[in-house]
Formats: structure tokens, C-alpha cells, sequence
């Protein structure tokens, strides 16, 4: 049986990450009367460093059993569009292409909007790191049904590990918690058949990040 959730350490998360989120809406005023690049790079820090929290307690709750996904209708048009908004604008010399008319030819998809944008957030936060000119956030409906979500960079790729299903590079690039995350939630999304979404991961040559969702 899986231990039960913590809820000093679910209350210990939940605190710092509204914490954070205070502290992002004081940068957001500060900015209003100064300027620079400090603000938004501070504020980006912000948002990313709230996403861990909220994957990290998600992750949590799982293990002890306790994640409900909140399945329902979403218009991907507007679910890209929110997500584009979150994400904010790309660094200096990176451009960014999402695949708006791919979402407006598919029209609404029922999913866990909050959950999967934390994992999309994340997967184009760490392409837009390690790309050199370009990432990308194309959708598309796969011949065997269901969507897919791929986040593409040119950039140096996964290493080798990480390819082979290890979370941890072993150079320490990285925590794994964004591919933990990300596979937990694409694996949650069920059909009532049983059929389960997944992730996948290549280099061609740069990273492809896939979430498949049924």
C-alpha cells in the first residue's frame, strides 16, 4: 500500500509556492515603476521556480494516491494562447513558433488543462535554455488517434541517459523532476478503453519532447 501524503511537507510546498506567487505579483508592481532587464528575468525565475513546487507536490500526491485529474472540454486554441501568455516572451536570439493552426483545425480535447500546461511550460522553459536560435511547440493528431504535444529545440539534445530512461543526467543538467512530472500526467490521461497517454523522448538532432495524450 502507498505511504498516505505528508501533509506537513504537502502544506510546506503548498506555502512556499503562494509565497512565490506574492513575490511575483510585487515584481510585477516594481516593474511598473522601474526599468530593465532584472524585473522580467526575476519574475521568469518566479514562475519557474512555482511550476517546480506545483509539479513537485503533484508528484507527492500521487505517490500517496491522492491525485485527481480534472478532465474536461478545452478549446486548444485557446489553451496554446493561455500557455503562450504564461510562458512570456523568448530570450534575446531565440525564436519561438507554436502551432496555432494546427490547434484551431482540432478544435476542443478533453484534458487536464492545468497539469498538462505545467508540464508544456516546463518541457519549453528547458528547450528555450539549450536551444541556440529556434524551439518548437507543434500539435498534431497521430493515425492511431489522440494528440500529440511536441516540444523541439535545436540545441545539443538529450544525453544518453536520459534517452535511456534515466531522470538524472549524470553530468547534473538537470533534476529529472520535468520528465517525472511530465510522464506521470500523460500517463494519467486514460480513455475509459484503458488506453493511456505517454511520453516520448529523441534527438533529431536536438531535443523532441512528446506528450501523447489519448
Amino acid at each position: 500500500m502507498e505511504a498516505p501524503l505528508d501533509p506537513l511537507v504537502a502544506a510546506a510546498i503548498h506555502d512556499a509556492k503562494n509565497a512565490l506567487m506574492a513575490l511575483d505579483t510585487r515584481l510585477a508592481q516594481a516593474a511598473h515603476r522601474a526599468t530593465g532587464a532584472d524585473f522580467s528575468a526575476a519574475r521568469a525565475d518566479v514562475a519557474r521556480i512555482a511550476g517546480q513546487l506545483a509539479e513537485l507536490l503533484t508528484l507527492y500526491r500521487a505517490q500517496g494516491g491522492q491525485l485527481r485529474l480534472a478532465i474536461d472540454d478545452h478549446d486548444l486554441s485557446d489553451f496554446l494562447a493561455d500557455l503562450a501568455a504564461e510562458l512570456g516572451p523568448p530570450p534575446a536570439g531565440i525564436e519561438l513558433a507554436i502551432d496555432r493552426a494546427a490547434a484551431e483545425r482540432i478544435g476542443p480535447w478533453a484534458f487536464d488543462a492545468y497539469l498538462l500546461k505545467l508540464a508544456l511550460l516546463d518541457a519549453l522553459r528547458n528547450a528555450l535554455r539549450h536551444a541556440r536560435a529556434r524551439v518548437t511547440l507543434a500539435l498534431d493528431q497521430p493515425p492511431e488517434g489522440g494528440i500529440r504535444f511536441t516540444v523541439s529545440d535545436d540545441g545539443p539534445g538529450f544525453p544518453a541517459e536520459t534517452l535511456a530512461g534515466a531522470l538524472v543526467p549524470s553530468d547534473g543538467s538537470g533534476t529529472g523532476l520535468g520528465l517525472a512530472f511530465a510522464r506521470l500526467i500523460a500517463a494519467r490521461h486514460r480513455t475509459p478503453s484503458g488506453r493511456a497517454g505517454r511520453l516520448e523522448l529523441a534527438n533529431r538532432p536536438g531535443a523532441v519532447l512528446e506528450i501523447w495524450l489519448p
